[in-house]
Order: C-alpha cells, then sequence, then structure tokens
C-alpha cells in the first residue's frame, strides 16, 4: 500500500466515522475518482476531493458514494455551457441549483447527464436555502431519477420528439384519468398538443411513456398527400436535385428560386437588346421615323441606272477554258520580246 493510502491504525480504530471515511477513500482511490493520488485528503481531520466524468462514474454511484461516507459538502457538475451544483450534507442532498432551477425537479433533470465532469469538495455549508426537505427519502429520490433516465431512453428509441403526433387507440376508451390522453386526437403534433398544458420535463416524459409502454396510444402515419399535388419524378432527376441538396423539397424550391432568376435575367437581357438596335438602326420599324429619299437637282435628269454585269459563259463542268488571242501582259509589267532565232539549219 502505497504511503498516500496507509493511515495510523490508531486514527481508523477511534471512531466507526473515521473508518467509513477510510472505506470511501481507497474505493475512490481504487477506481480512479479522486483529482490526484498525490492529494491526502482521505483521512479523519482531512478533506475529501474528488473528481472524474460523468461517462465513467454515474450521478446514482456517485450519489451513493458520498452517501455512504455521510459526508457533507459540494458537487460540482459541467456539462459544456450547462452548470449544476449539488449541496449535501452528512450524506444527504439538502439543496440543487442547476441552470434550469433548483430543487428536486432540478435534481432529477440531472440523472439525464450521461457525459461531462464532475468534482467534490468536502467543507462547511454555508448559509443555504433548504429546497430538498429532511424527511425525503433518499432511496426513492434515486429510484425517481433512475426510472426519468429509463423512461427519456425509451422515448429516445421511438425517436417521439415535439412533432410527433399520436392517436388514442381501442383500450383507451376504458382508461381513466391517464395524463395527456384527452389531448391527443391524431392530428396535432405533442408540442401543439401541450402548448398550453403546465408540465415539468419529467412530468411530460412521464406522461408520453405511460401511453405508448401501457397501450394507450400509437404514433399516427402521416396522412397521404392529395394525388392533385403528388409528381412523379424519373430516378435521374431525383438523384440529381440530391446532389445539390439531401432534403428533396428543398433542392426542388432552390430549383425554382433559380430559374425566376435565369427569368429575369433574360428579360433584362431583352430590353438592352432592344435599345442596342436601336441605336445601330434607327430605320428600324416601330423605333423611329424612316429617312427622306434624296430631292432630284433642279435641270438635271436623274442618272442613268448602272448596266448589269456581264454574265461568264456557262461552259460545262471540267471543260477548260479557251484561250484567247495574243499574249496577255500584266499589269505593270512590259511584254516579253521574241526570242531571236539561230541563224544556220536547225
Amino acid at each position: 500500500m502505497s504511503e498516500s493510502l496507509r493511515a495510523p491504525a490508531g486514527d481508523v480504530r477511534t471512531s466507526s466515522a473515521g473508518r467509513a471515511r477510510l472505506a470511501v477513500s481507497l474505493k475512490a482511490r481504487l477506481l480512479g475518482y479522486t483529482k490526484s493520488k498525490s492529494v491526502p485528503t482521505t483521512f479523519p481531520g482531512r478533506l475529501m476531493q474528488l473528481a472524474g466524468e460523468l461517462s465513467k462514474i454515474s450521478l446514482p454511484s456517485l450519489i451513493q458514494l458520498v452517501r455512504n461516507g455521510g459526508l457533507t459538502g459540494e458537487i460540482s457538475l459541467a456539462q459544456g455551457a450547462k452548470t449544476a451544483t449539488i449541496f449535501v450534507e452528512k450524506g444527504r442532498i439538502a439543496h440543487v441549483e442547476s441552470d434550469a432551477g433548483s430543487g428536486r425537479e432540478a435534481f432529477l433533470d440531472l440523472f439525464l447527464w450521461l457525459s461531462g465532469t464532475f468534482s467534490f469538495t468536502e467543507g462547511k455549508l454555508g448559509d443555504i436555502p433548504r429546497t430538498i426537505p429532511a424527511d425525503e427519502s433518499m432511496d426513492r429520490l434515486l429510484r425517481d431519477g433512475v426510472a426519468y433516465l429509463e423512461q427519456k431512453k425509451y422515448l429516445d428509441q421511438l425517436r417521439i420528439n415535439g412533432q410527433t403526433v399520436l392517436k388514442p387507440t381501442a383500450a383507451a376508451r376504458q382508461a381513466r384519468a391517464v395524463p395527456l390522453l384527452d389531448r391527443i386526437d391524431g392530428r396535432k403534433t405533442l408540442a401543439e398538443a401541450l402548448a398550453d398544458a403546465r408540465m415539468s420535463r419529467r412530468e411530460y416524459v412521464q406522461a408520453v411513456y405511460r401511453l405508448l409502454s401501457d397501450g394507450l396510444a400509437v404514433v399516427a402515419e402521416p396522412e397521404p398527400a392529395d394525388e392533385g399535388d403528388r409528381v412523379n419524378l424519373p430516378g435521374w432527376v431525383v438523384a440529381r436535385l440530391k446532389q445539390d441538396n439531401p432534403d428533396l423539397s428543398q433542392a426542388i424550391i432552390n430549383m425554382v428560386i433559380w430559374v425566376d432568376r435565369v427569368k429575369c435575367w433574360m428579360y433584362q437581357a431583352d430590353a438592352d437588346l432592344a435599345g442596342i438596335i436601336e441605336k445601330l438602326d434607327p430605320s428600324a420599324p416601330g423605333l423611329t421615323e424612316p429617312l427622306p429619299e434624296p430631292q432630284e437637282a433642279a435641270g438635271q435628269s436623274a442618272p442613268e441606272p448602272a448596266a448589269p454585269p456581264v454574265q461568264p459563259e456557262a461552259r460545262p463542268v471540267g471543260r477548260p477554258a479557251r484561250p484567247q488571242a495574243g499574249p496577255v501582259a500584266s499589269v505593270g509589267q512590259s511584254e516579253t520580246p521574241p526570242r531571236a532565232r539561230p541563224a544556220g539549219p536547225i
């Protein structure tokens, strides 16, 4: 046994409280809950400090550990930005504070914290309110918290949320005084049905859990859409739309918005093109007045129209043109003189 876990025999044997504190400390050390192995806060007359993660030691186990040791101090919990504090006096919970509230309901909500960190610091409690009655059964308090956690897990497995629609079954007609039973009708969501109900989250979870577990209600299937609103799209169209957005409905909405924008751009382009044509061709019909014809000068006759160009003689395809008589000199070049014939017989 290490020096930090060894205590003089007389210190442990003097009282039962000392032996209980030592047992709690040894258990915490063996399970790795202490903040540091070098912190000598485990023996009578010394303060105990525990720290760890809620994923390794659950809140019920932590409460039971402090309860068995009869400890007094504060348990600080943190989960992201959320914080809570449990004040314990001689192993009993005296007060609970959290971001959601205080008292019994705030303590039971902490059972849903399956992750986060905790730390316990032993010490005397100051002037705090006593929101947990002294006659409250600790066993019952822990049982209610564990049951709340199990009910919440059951609803999470069924994917029950505020948008779920429940409808009563035939067995619900014989049920009496069941919470929420008179509010569900197979059309309203749970959020709509409980809009004006004053219930805590735990009471809501308990009521919905009872409706489903006792067979008094079932999840309503969504109503089919009208035939006029149904559109059958080819598979390749659906695949192409989902490339832009996995949500098919939102992908179609985005496509419609984009098409409308393209139409606006095309209308603007047509208007700009009409303005350009008006500037380049003033005689365009409907844009400007046509220009007047030129007037003939007095005493002068109008010039005769030019003769049409002479068309070349048509000849069969592939037949070479007949050469013209006489040499043809190129423009800007002098005619080449004939070469002199040599004298004498050839």
